[in-house]
């Protein structure tokens, strides 16, 4: 009996958030299957080529949901994400090309040049003290300027190159995805870089009086972002076989379409909390979502239109989910009262 009981509480405390954890993504493909198939006579993953779409789209939203969590939750939005991400693949995407190192080499060195990006924004960061949204816009000004001329302004091309094609192949993605996820649950959860961030994330001053050097943490954070920032940019541009450079901070756009899935997976983490593993499950939906509206022929604006307005109305259900939680808490309280009430007045 004990032993049963046991069972069924380690069932409970380890199954049933994992459960909530994946369920979202399943629930997101089950509807779009169902729309797909009775509007458009589609399946939502009809073939080779709608997996191998949606596996490129889901590292790239995975790794930039990521990229921004690094500095969100220490209440640092960095709005030059997109334009680290233009600059590792457009600068360490052409250099690696030059080397022939192929896909492989592309990915690497474009995250290298995305990390050291990363750390110059957070060094001037914790030695300027501009505003973090403030100095992100003026490095996403610089970081476009100096992608411009980068290969006669031409950016990257991917399609047609040698030993690229691996950027593309559904198992060196699934490999990826895998990895970044160990890598990031590792960093973030078990490392005393992680435990320090935590504790940053809680309280800045606490965390610093209690010997944590937060300026330190603030840098590896920018250089993660970057490193995460420019993965996700390398396939993007494997996706379209190229990425040229843009002006005027078009680069933002990036970030702010990439906020859905992060939003949506710190939610989904709360549940095994373990956010990386959320935000794999939150860009999975958004990207699952994203390819299901593609097979209803739908233009491209009404697509925008119905994605964001579901960011909005989950936007607003996290900022109330407490009042809500109250207010049912309150219905019950009243309820039982109620009760208590009417047992009261049968028993006098």
């Amino acid at each position: 009996m004990n032993i049963t009981m046991a069972n069924n509480k380690g069932l409970h405390k380890y199954l049933l958030p994992m459960l909530k954890t994946i369920i979202l993504p399943i629930i997101v493909w089950a509807i779009m299957e169902y729309l797909d198939m009775k509007i458009a006579g589609q399946h939502v993953l009809g073939s080779t080529a709608d997996i191998k779409t949606l596996l490129r789209n889901w590292v790239a939203s995975f790794a930039f949901a990521l990229a921004i969590s690094s500095n969100l939750f220490c209440g640092r939005m960095d709005l030059s994400l997109g334009a680290q991400m233009y600059a590792g693949v457009i600068i360490g995407g052409n250099l690696a090309l030059k080397l022939n190192l192929g896909g492989v080499g592309i990915l690497f060195m474009a995250m290298i040049v995305g990390g050291i990006c990363g750390g110059v924004i957070g060094t001037m960061f914790i030695h300027m003290r501009i505003l973090p949204m403030v100095l992100g816009l003026g490095m996403t000004l610089v970081f476009e300027c100096i992608c411009f001329p980068v290969n006669n302004q031409q950016g990257i091309t991917i399609y047609g190159k040698p030993n690229v094609s691996i950027l593309s192949d559904a198992g060196f993605i699934i490999a990826v995805l895998m990895g970044m996820l160990l890598i990031t649950t590792f960093i973030f959860q078990y490392l005393t870089f992680g435990y320090h961030l935590r504790a940053v994330q809680g309280n800045q001053k606490l965390a610093g009086d209690a010997g944590i050097n937060i300026f330190k943490n603030c840098v590896i954070c920018y250089v993660l972002a970057g490193v995460l920032a420019a993965c996700a940019g390398v396939f993007e541009a494997a996706f379209s076989g190229s990425m040229s450079p843009v002006m005027g901070m078009t680069s933002n756009g990036t970030v702010f379409i990439n906020m859905f899935p992060m939003m949506l997976g710190m939610w989904i983490g709360s549940f095994s909390q373990n956010r990386q593993l959320g935000f794999l499950m939150g860009s999975l939906s958004v990207r699952m979502l994203v390819l299901g509206l593609s097979k209803l022929s739908l233009d491209i604006n009404v697509q925008n239109m119905i994605i964001y307005t579901l960011f909005l109305l989950f936007s607003i259900y996290s900022a109330n989910k407490d009042k809500i939680s109250q207010a049912r808490i309150r219905a019950k309280r009243l309820s039982l009262a109620r009760e208590t009430i009417a047992m009261a007045h049968q028993k006098g």
